[in-house]
C-alpha cells in the first residue's frame, strides 16, 4: 500500500493498476497498441495518486531538447526590457519553446541563483537580456557552443553587451552610434547647451551611448554640454528630479539626451511640471512616446529577438529578421538603430525659448 506522504512513483503506479512498470510506462508516454482498459487503469491510478511523468528525465533519455528558456531581466520597470520580453515570448512560441522569466531587481544573488537553477533544472538555454554587472561572470561557466547547445547543456545568448566571452553569443544594438545620432541631431538643429542625462551606475550600454555622445561633442569648443552632464538618474524619480534642477537653473540647457526611456520618461514628468519644454532626444522608443512627439534614437527589437531565437534553436540559416532593419549588417557587426523623429529633437533653440 502506498503511504499518503509518499512521492508516488512510476513503480507505485504500476502497483496500483496492477501493471508492470513497463505497461505503465507506455500508457503514460502515450504509447499506441495498449488496450483501453489497461490504459484506462493507469490513467485512473495516476490521477489518484497525483503522479506527473519527469518530462526532463525522459527528453533527457531521448536526447531531445528542453521547451524552456530562461530569460534574465533586471527591471520590469525598464520599457527596452519589456519589449524584447514581449519579442522573444512570440518568436520563442513560433518555435515550439517558452520563456522562464527572472526579474533580479538589482540583486546580483537573485540572479546567481536563478542561473543555477537553470543548470540544475529542465532549460536547453539562458538569453540574457539585463545583467547586473556583478553577475557578468556568471555566465562563462554555463556557455554552450556558441550556435546551439546539445541536450543536456545550457547555450547562453545575451543581449546585454557587458555579457560576454568565449561560448556567449552577444546580439547587441550599436549603442555607440546611437548616442552619435542623439548628438548630431541636436547640433544639426543649433544647440550649443545640451544636458546629458544617465545613470551613474555606469551600465555597459549607456556607458557606450555617452561615448558617441562624445565623439560628437568634445571637439566642439562651442558647445556647452560638461556643465550639464548629470550620472544621477538611475530610475524614473531621480531623472524627474535632477532634470528639473536643471531646467530650473538660470541657464538651463535648451536640449536634453535622455540614455535611456525611463530616463526620458522621468525627464517629460520634470518638464510637465515645470512647463518648460526643451528639446530632447531620447535612446530607446516607449509607449506613449508618440503622442508625446518624443523623438527617439532606437535598437531594432524585432531583429535583435529573431537572431536571439535563431541562435537559442541552433538555426544556422542566416535570417533577415522580422524587423524593420537587416540583422547584424552595421561595420562593427552590431544590430543598426534609426531616428524617428517626431519633433521633440527638431526644434531650434529659438522655438524653444518662444515656447
Amino acid at each position: 500500500m502506498v503511504k499518503q506522504h509518499d512521492r508516488p512513483t512510476l513503480a507505485t503506479v504500476a502497483e496500483r493498476a496492477g501493471v508492470s512498470i513497463k505497461t505503465a510506462s507506455r500508457v503514460l508516454n502515450g504509447e499506441k497498441h495498449v488496450a483501453s482498459t489497461t490504459a484506462a487503469k493507469v490513467e485512473s491510478a495516476a490521477e489518484e495518486l497525483g503522479f506527473r511523468l519527469n518530462s526532463a528525465a525522459r527528453r533527457l533519455r531521448e536526447g531531445s531538447r528542453s521547451p524552456y528558456i530562461g530569460v534574465v531581466l533586471s527591471d520590469m520597470g525598464d520599457p527596452l526590457q519589456v519589449r524584447i520580453l514581449a519579442r522573444l515570448e512570440h518568436d520563442l512560441a513560433d518555435r515550439g519553446l517558452r520563456p522562464v522569466v527572472t526579474v533580479t531587481g538589482g540583486d546580483p544573488d537573485i540572479e546567481r541563483s536563478f542561473v543555477d537553477d537553470c543548470l540544475g533544472g529542465d532549460m536547453s538555454g539562458i538569453c540574457v537580456v539585463c545583467s547586473q554587472p556583478e553577475s557578468a561572470d556568471l555566465y562563462a561557466r554555463v556557455a554552450g557552443q556558441a550556435a546551439s547547445a546539445k541536450p543536456g547543456e545550457v547555450g547562453v545568448v545575451s543581449l546585454d553587451p557587458a555579457v560576454a566571452g568565449p561560448g556567449i553569443t552577444t546580439i547587441g544594438a550599436d549603442d555607440v552610434a546611437a548616442g552619435r545620432r542623439a548628438a548630431e541631431q541636436l547640433v544639426r538643429h543649433g544647440h550649443i547647451s545640451i544636458g546629458v542625462i544617465g545613470d551613474r551606475s555606469l551600465i555597459e550600454s549607456q556607458a557606450r551611448r555617452f561615448a558617441g555622445i562624445r565623439e560628437v561633442l568634445a571637439g566642439r569648443g562651442d558647445i556647452g554640454w560638461r556643465a550639464y552632464l548629470e550620472t544621477g538618474a538611475h530610475d524614473q524619480s531621480s531623472a524627474k528630479n535632477v532634470v528639473a534642477a536643471l531646467l530650473g537653473s538660470r541657464a538651463a540647457p535648451t536640449a536634453l539626451i535622455t540614455l535611456s526611456a525611463t530616463v526620458t520618461m522621468g525627464a517629460i514628468d520634470a518638464s510637465r511640471r515645470l512647463d518648460q519644454w526643451p528639446a530632447v532626444v531620447g535612446i530607446d522608443d516607449f509607449p506613449g512616446a508618440d503622442l508625446l512627439d518624443v523623438t527617439v534614437v532606437d535598437p531594432d527589437v524585432d531583429a535583435m529577438s529573431a537572431e536571439a531565437v535563431r541562435v537559442l534553436t541552433g538555426d544556422h540559416r542566416r535570417s533577415s529578421g522580422t524587423g524593420s532593419i537587416p540583422l547584424l549588417t552595421s561595420a562593427n557587426g552590431l544590430t543598426p538603430v534609426r531616428l524617428i523623429r517626431r519633433g521633440s529633437g527638431e526644434e531650434s533653440p529659438r522655438q524653444v525659448a518662444a515656447r
